[in-house]
């Protein structure tokens, strides 16, 4: 219970820095909008090809629209963290500033990207194969959004590579795995019950309504899809807040920004040696 109490501590700290710089919430907004465009150009045709009977050019039309939407969300992340970090290090960060970094670093965007979507691809097709094929899938899913969660401001802090991104991302999930599971139930937990939860009731309740009152339940409808998508792109931007702290005291034992030693060190579940002393940035 104590370390729940923590991660929403986590949460709120998060949520404070995004309030303190709105900005930062433009970098998941501009991601969401550019894969949006590509999924309708790019993916929805390959789809349409595919089950049109039409395997050979819906195929690679697919393949390429998961890569480039993929090369997108880690573009854009990788901005987001980039800037979260001169903010934590008391600097000024514009979007300019986290772009200026994801260009630095575009070869390992794509080739994150790849692999990311390679993956992803793989789980798909596994999920595909039956009930047992389901369960593994989403089991490996899950366990991959885990050890690849500090993976981004890996990229944005180090540059380093696809391979070299995952091992370093990896190690440092090992060192401090249960923060970052409760970081991230308390900031999804936030979200949800802020947003996720009041517009999929807005949703339901506008569609129940659309017979009797078509205006009334139109609306509705259309103000619970905002609220849906404001509240991701909230909770994309928290993420990434969350996950540059977290990056800091897994990698260095340093706090960060409003983050104190004790909420991050609370969550905290080591395996091995323990990692280094703790400090402040």
């Amino acid at each position: 219970m104590s370390r729940m109490k923590r991660g929403w501590a986590l949460a709120k700290k998060s949520w404070s820095v995004l309030r303190e710089h709105p900005t930062l919430i433009r970098f998941p907004l501009y991601g969401g909008a550019l894969t949006l465009l590509m999924a309708i150009v790019v993916v929805g045709p390959g789809l349409y090809l595919i089950d049109d009977g039409k395997l050979a050019p819906g195929a690679p039309l697919v393949v390429i629209g998961f890569l480039l939407l993929s090369f997108i969300g880690t573009y854009f992340a990788v901005a987001l963290a980039a800037a979260a970090d001169r903010i934590f290090r008391g600097e000024e960060a514009t979007v300019a500033d986290g772009l200026a970094v994801s260009r630095a670093n575009i070869g390992p965007i794509f080739g994150w990207a790849i692999l990311s979507a390679t993956v992803g691809l793989i789980f798909s097709l596994l999920e595909n194969q039956g009930i047992i094929g389901q369960i593994v899938g989403r089991l490996l899913n899950v366990a991959w959004s885990l050890i690849t969660f500090l993976a981004v401001p890996v990229i944005a802090i180090e540059g380093t590579g696809p391979i070299e991104t995952l091992k370093r991302s990896g190690s440092l999930f090992r060192e401090r795995w249960g923060q970052q599971i409760t970081g991230n139930i308390a900031i999804g937990g936030l979200v949800a019950l802020a947003g996720f939860l009041p517009a999929i009731l807005l949703i339901v309740l506008g569609i129940g309504l659309w017979g009797a009152s078509g205006f009334l339940g139109a609306l509705l409808v259309i103000v619970g899809i905002i609220l849906f998508a404001i509240s991701a792109l909230i909770a994309s931007a928290l993420n990434g807040i969350f996950g540059v702290a977290l990056y800091h005291y897994a990698g260095e034992g340093a706090t960060i920004g409003p983050f104190t030693t004790a909420e991050l060190e609370s969550a905290v579940k080591r395996t091995g040696g323990g990692g280094p002393a703790p400090s402040t940035i």
